[in-house]
């Protein structure tokens, strides 16, 4: 399977091939596609799919998780925006008539939590279980938040600590084999992810300048909305979650968290309160040479998730 790298190579060969979009709209490159809508304003469009033996095994998770997982990652895309999820359609492959009540149960529940309808989609037989979903999303009358607006001196937040899923993951793999117990708040994590639409709300009512959700660990998207936004980054340290390491923290993945650059940090803090939300952690801030990658005295490396068989 491709690497990190070749990933994002991949994308830009997709972007080159294609037109380039009209002034004021985003197509390629963000979290979500940013369109005008018809009747005014804008509509978010995103697209993500969970693979049999890419992003989750049946035997540590149940069909339930992952028709939870396929929409939360979707949602989590919108949230990366500053937006709140509309309507979804789902695609499924593979699928055996057993797996069909959990899938629909574990969207279900997702739907309900996000306030994302499910309004269609397609079936299809196939030689292992793919989940792919398109959602739509809006930001209502405020524009919506990029990966290339952070400016140097802005202030670096993350919604919470990191690192959860991978040690999730690790601990369902030794659960498996028969190595004890895995903790159940991991376990969780990694089963269903939570995406953090409220937060991301919060985020822009602070002014956030720019945001990405951490879905294939901090080092590499934060390297992403750097890039993007043509700053650097030098971290202080980052939010360890309990049962997990530093590594998973950093290049773990999938914790759906969202990183954002605010130029305000007290403004943050107000905004979080007033909704209600446990206040995000300043990590660091954002400086003027585009190259500078680092967390404390050490290297910053844009380590992250990579698309591979489990």
């Amino acid at each position: 399977m491709p690497s990190a790298e070749g990933e994002l190579a991949a994308i830009e060969a997709i972007r080159r091939g294609l037109p380039a979009p009209p002034e004021g709209e985003t197509w390629i490159g963000d979290d979500a596609a940013v369109v005008a809508a018809a009747g005014g304003g804008s509509l978010l469009l995103a697209a993500d799919v969970v693979v049999e033996g890419v992003h989750f095994g049946l035997d540590l998770v149940d069909a339930a998780d992952v028709g939870w997982k396929a929409l939360a990652v979707n949602v989590s895309d919108i949230a990366a925006m500053g937006g709140r999820p509309l309507h979804a359609l789902v695609t499924v492959v593979g699928a055996g008539a057993w797996m069909i009540e959990g899938l629909v149960r574990g969207l279900a529940e997702a739907s309900a939590a996000y306030g994302c309808s499910v309004v269609g989609g397609d079936l299809s037989a196939g030689p292992c279980l793919v989940v792919s979903i398109a959602i739509t999303g809006t930001t209502g009358a405020l524009p919506a938040v990029h990966r290339s607006g952070a400016r140097p001196g802005d202030t670096l937040f993350v919604t919470g600590p990191l690192g959860r899923s991978s040690a999730g993951l690790r601990a369902l793999r030794a659960q498996a084999a028969g190595q004890g117990e895995a903790p159940p708040e991991l376990a969780a994590a990694y089963r269903r992810p939570t995406a953090r639409v409220a937060e991301g709300l919060a985020a822009v009512s602070a002014g956030a300048t720019a945001m990405i959700d951490v879905s294939d660990g901090l080092g590499i998207d934060l390297d992403r909305l750097a890039g993007a936004s043509g700053v650097g980054v030098v971290l202080d340290d980052v939010p360890v979650a309990a049962g997990a390491t530093r590594a998973d923290a950093l290049g773990g993945g999938e914790d759906y968290e969202l990183v954002f650059a605010a130029p305000d940090p007290e403004r943050v803090s107000g905004a979080f309160a007033a909704a209600g939300l446990r206040a995000p952690s300043r990590i660091g801030e954002c400086v003027t040479d585009p190259a500078v990658r680092r967390i404390g005295d050490e290297p910053l490396q844009a380590s992250g998730w990579e698309h591979r068989l489990l």
